[in-house]
């Protein structure tokens, strides 16, 4: 992975953390090169291409170019990723991160998955919480947003777990995978703190 820039370009209104956020049970941490091998095998698992845009099939060629993008996103604004790994361990346990900014809007979406080996634990509702604390501190945002697919359970529980509110249907809203899906239209504004 290429080296952070030294100074970003003033136009850039997004910076990581000085230091991973943490709960004490999973921290938040920017990705390493050498998190390509957790990547790829967590994307073995269909559950993730079915309900995210990660491409299905996904080869750890795949991570690498995805981690090789990811200093840009950061850079120029696009997106604000993290590791989700084992506080104690540092094992990789997911992905958490902010996909679409709209700056002129103060708004942006967040976007998540859960390891297989990581799931059932709370790891997503922990994540997104770091995440929300994080943004609405440090980034010029007053709404973070979660659009699962309707049919998505265990994400739709991970968005009414952070306390964010429910605000109905957006019908044929987004494509995942291959097909254009409903998405229920989940938000948290800033002062009503994640749970």
């Amino acid at each position: 992975m290429p080296p952070m820039p030294e100074s970003l370009p003033p136009k850039v209104k997004i910076a990581p953390p000085d230091e991973p956020l943490t709960d004490g049970v999973v921290t938040l941490r920017l990705w390493r090169s050498d998190d390509a091998p957790a990547i790829a095998a967590a994307c073995q698992d269909p559950e993730i291409p079915r309900w995210t845009r990660v491409p299905s099939p996904y080869a750890e060629a795949d991570a690498r170019a995805w981690l090789a993008h990811d200093w840009e996103c950061w850079a120029s604004a696009e997106g604000a990723h993290f590791a989700v790994v084992d506080a104690a361990s540092d094992k990789v346990l997911g992905s958490v991160g902010i996909v679409d900014f709209e700056w002129d809007d103060h708004r942006a979406e967040i976007g998540y998955w859960v390891a297989p080996w990581a799931r059932r634990r709370g790891v997503a509702r922990r994540a997104v919480c770091l995440l929300c604390t994080w943004a609405f501190a440090e980034l010029e945002i007053v709404r973070l947003e979660i659009l699962p697919d309707v049919r998505n359970v265990a994400s739709i529980g991970v968005a009414r777990a952070c306390g964010f509110t429910d605000e109905g249907v957006r019908r044929k809203y987004m494509v995942i995978g291959v097909e254009l899906c409903d998405c229920v239209s989940f938000s948290l504004l800033k002062g009503e703190h994640p749970v």
